[in-house]
């Protein structure tokens, strides 16, 4: 074992899956050698400070994931290294609108809400009801959508209704229109629920896309928890720039 090498592992997150993990990301971003050829045991041991049990329980993930192949005198290979298709989507279209994804409802079901949705939505005595969905795409898991509505707006949720977006169903059935809406990015783990949704693992890395929607009159209607698969998505803002205003006692140009 190296102790040269100082890797800042997340003390967290078993040391074999952060390793199976960056050497995914190097193996999508073709960082192998020749012919995908990957370092022995011993140079990984030595890359990362740990153990050849800790390296084999990351290549042994991998291959359980179909990445690697290890064959008798050839050594570990690498399978695949074209990286999954990363899908775009702008600041001001809805974030799966034009991608053609899947939507499939899990649940809706009414629940006590965290600090943050109650504090938001501040809901009157028939609670908050929470909506699942997740979004599939070529064939896999795209994203879980994890909705919260006061629970006198959620009457008629169904499968069926939600082939329409909750913006359309919202103003059909109500006449509420959903104006404006702020979004916050960020990485989040996956927790459970998250991870056997998407087909990951427990803390693996999601992007996560919390947003805020608000009525015409401004008062809040509906907070969403967006986690995507974090290879397969990724969220652009186009800004315009305006001429700053000129100082005080200078000259317009």
């Amino acid at each position: 074992m190296s102790s040269a090498s100082v890797v800042p592992f997340n003390q967290n997150v078993p040391l074999y899956h952060q390793i199976a993990m960056a050497l995914r990301a190097r193996a999508e971003a073709g960082g192998f050698g020749a012919a995908g050829a990957l370092a022995t045991e011993q140079g990984l041991c030595a890359e990362f400070g740990v153990s050849r049990t800790t390296i084999r329980q990351a290549l042994g993930m991998l291959k359980q994931d179909g990445l690697l192949q290890s064959r008798r005198g050839v050594g570990t290979r690498l399978i695949a290294r074209t990286a999954a298709r990363r899908h775009t989507r702008s600041v001001g279209d809805p974030l799966h609108a034009g991608l053609g994804s899947v939507a499939r409802l899990i649940s809706v079901e009414r629940v006590e809400p965290s600090a943050d949705v109650r504090a938001f939505l501040n809901p009157d005595r028939s609670g908050v009801v929470r909506l699942v969905r997740v979004h599939t795409l070529d064939g896999a898991p795209l994203s879980v959508v994890v909705s919260y509505l006061p629970a006198q707006y959620a009457g008629g949720i169904t499968a069926k209704a939600l082939r329409r977006s909750l913006h359309a169903l919202l103003w059909e059935r109500y006449g509420l229109l959903q104006k404006r809406s702020a979004h916050r990015i960020s990485v989040a783990r996956a927790d459970m629920m998250v991870a056997s949704l998407l087909g990951v693992a427990i803390a693996d890395p999601v992007l996560h896309i919390q947003s805020s929607a608000y009525l015409d009159g401004g008062k809040p209607i509906r907070w969403t928890d967006n986690y995507f698969r974090e290879e397969r998505f990724a969220y652009t803002a186009e800004m315009e720039w305006k001429k700053p205003a000129p100082r005080r006692g200078k000259v317009k140009r």
